[in-house]
């Protein structure tokens, strides 16, 4: 891969998900700690991102508004057909638990002819839950992250621990056999405690975070039912998804 190559794809990983870990970025580019470390320096001195202890974030607020605006706005052909199947899945006068994340918002749609209950900590995802007429909306209370427009911080998790819903929505930044991994704690630590709250938990992820970490681990992969993604991951991911009694579902057949 060429440099302006590699770059490019390191911005657009960063992009999207906000803040991203040197060791994560190895893993997704297959290239050394060094290389990494000298493109982020590069980056930087073009301001396009900020370089942190252990990683990178975004360089500016306005960059982080307009990148979620785009994400959550744009079709992708992938995260659509991820969100029909977790829809599928989501029974009638069903609770639910959505998180912030954007192929979470993409189910929000497809479930607008069911009754459902939802909670969430999401203002962007409060507001698309509210369209649907057939949907009752719990939004939960909390610190806002100004940037991403959710809540997180020691009363959303108190909220959460008094709820018990049937199914929890995850989106997920990266997942191994090591578990469930998101780039941030304070937004980790909310989803770590949706994933004890519900009876099914059902995580989204395209092929691209499968067999990746992030810096904060959410939980074990046991600790998750089902995982729904575009393509089949290879053996060995399998293998420990079946040890861990995860299901498999695959939108691309």
């Amino acid at each position: 891969m060429f440099i302006e190559d590699r770059l490019n794809k390191i911005k657009k990983i960063i992009q999207e998900n906000k803040s991203v870990s040197i060791e994560t970025l190895v893993s997704r580019m297959g290239v050394s700690k060094d290389t990494i470390r000298r493109d982020l320096i590069r980056l930087e001195q073009d301001n396009v991102i900020k370089r942190t202890h252990g990683g990178a974030v975004i360089n500016s607020r306005d960059a982080l508004i307009f990148d979620y605006s785009q994400r959550s706005g744009t079709l992708n052909p992938v995260k659509e057909k991820i969100a029909k199947k977790a829809a599928e899945l989501i029974h009638d006068n069903a609770s639910v638990i959505f998180d912030a994340s954007t192929t979470v918002e993409a189910v929000i749609p497809k479930l607008a002819d069911k009754h459902v209950l939802a909670i969430t900590n999401s203002l962007t995802n409060a507001n698309r839950l509210a369209k649907n007429t057939t949907t009752d909306v719990k939004l939960l209370p909390g610190k806002l992250h100004k940037e991403q427009l959710f809540l997180f911080g020691s009363e959303t998790i108190q909220k959460l621990a008094e709820y018990h819903v049937d199914y929890v929505l995850l989106g997920i930044f990266a997942i191994s056999d090591k578990g469930v991994f998101i780039h941030t704690e304070e937004e980790g630590l909310v989803k770590r405690q949706m994933v004890m709250q519900g009876t099914r938990v059902i995580a989204l992820a395209d092929n691209s975070k499968i067999n990746t970490t992030g810096f904060f681990k959410v939980c074990d992969l046991s600790l998750i039912d089902c995982l729904i993604t575009d393509i089949r991951p290879d053996d060995s991911f399998i293998q420990a998804l079946q040890e861990s009694d995860v299901e498999l579902i695959l939108t691309a057949t």
